[in-house]
């Protein structure tokens, strides 16, 4: 039962910060896949770029969110540390473990996706087949990689946190900035040298997988932004640096959309998480965000229901393209039509069904982790 005291609680701010990820999101999943940029008119490479760009950027919201909300704990002892395996992570293994199941079964059904006990047993732990296998999961469903990156990040939240709360402030700063350096800079440096035609560096100077390296670099982004970065910040300049960072993140995309990556990556630029200016941008949208004051009760309790239903549509809305690409829908449109028409479609739809499977109690707490 949501009451009026527990929304009035909460910060409405990042409720609707959770929404906006989500939306942003989807776009990226909408804009068709496995089509030449050149095929869109000049107007459709405009926009689709822009689409991707935005999309890539809700992502990292997701991760700054729970770095922001969950590292700021002490877990300063024994029952605190288990108090949260038990709460939180155990649940998310178990959830994942069934969204992977549920995942295999629907592809088998769907698609003939081949699923043997091997199989299953390599989606299960993450693993996947060298050599682009057609057969591994992530080629069908796109969103499973968050599994194992949310999931190894919680394993590790009460050791990081017990440590940062020991640690100088400086010595943090000084820590961060050399895994930006390592897991952001680089290779950020190294897509302006392809898009030159040039080789660019390799960024395994030192083994940053401890750290959960680009994951856990917005992960912790949160906790600085809940411990005063940004805090000296006027309101409206954070929402002009974020209007700023995110205009430059689609103009790289829209520009390097006409270089040949193919002798790098295969093919055209899709924009990258390592792309360094993402993470001020996201890492601002989450500090802007926590200001927002929102004061009618009714849209408080919108944004609380959307972004606790976010889990669950970012879960479950390729299942969804996956059968509205099947059926043809939105075949006679424009391909920016198409992303558009298939955009609103996941966001509608996903949205419905998340909301009629939390109503079952089971499935709510197990499977789309409601609280």
């Amino acid at each position: 039962m949501i009451t009026e005291a527990k929304i009035l609680k909460r910060n409405p701010g990042l409720d609707a910060v959770r929404t906006l990820a989500i939306l942003l999101a989807v776009f990226s999943h909408a804009v068709p896949a496995h089509i030449s940029f050149q095929r869109f008119s000049p107007t459709g490479q405009i926009i689709n770029s822009m689409l991707v760009a935005l999309g890539h950027i809700g992502v990292p919201i997701f991760f700054i969110l729970s770095g922001y909300l969950l590292l700021d704990r002490t877990y300063s002892d024994k029952q605190a540390i288990q108090r949260f395996y038990r709460q939180k992570v155990l649940p998310m293994a178990i959830a994942f473990t069934a969204w992977v199941l549920i995942y295999d079964v629907f592809l088998k059904l769907l698609l003939k996706r081949p699923t043997g006990i091997l199989q299953v047993l390599e989606d299960l732990t993450f693993i996947s087949r060298q050599n682009g296998n057609p057969n591994n999961l992530g080629n069908f469903m796109w969103n499973a990689w968050f599994m194992p990156a949310i999931l190894g990040l919680y394993l590790a939240i009460p050791f990081i946190s017990r440590a940062i709360h020991q640690f100088p402030r400086r010595g943090l700063w000084a820590i961060y900035l050399l895994v930006i350096s390592q897991t952001m800079l680089i290779p950020t440096i190294n897509l302006f040298l392809n898009a030159a035609g040039k080789v660019g560096f390799s960024a395994s100077q030192l083994d940053l997988s401890y750290f959960g390296a680009r994951s856990a670099t917005y992960f912790f982004a949160g906790y600085l932004i809940r411990t005063g970065a940004f805090q000296k910040w006027r309101t409206s300049l954070l929402g002009l640096f974020t209007v700023i960072t995110t205009g430059l993140i689609m103009y790289t995309q829209y520009a390097f959309q006409f270089t040949d990556y193919t002798r790098f990556n295969g093919g055209q630029l899709n924009m990258p998480y390592e792309y360094i200016l993402l993470l001020p941008c996201a890492a601002a949208i989450v500090a802007w965000g926590s200001r927002w004051k929102i004061a009618p009760i009714w849209l408080r309790r919108c944004f609380y229901t959307t972004a606790q239903l976010s889990l669950g549509v970012f879960l479950i809305h390729r299942m969804v393209q996956l059968v509205i690409e099947k059926l043809g829908w939105f075949a006679g449109m424009t391909l920016t039509q198409q992303t558009f028409a298939l955009w609103g479609c996941l966001i509608v739809i996903s949205y419905l069904l998340t909301y009629l499977l939390s109503k079952l109690s089971f499935v709510d707490r197990w499977l789309l982790l409601g609280r």
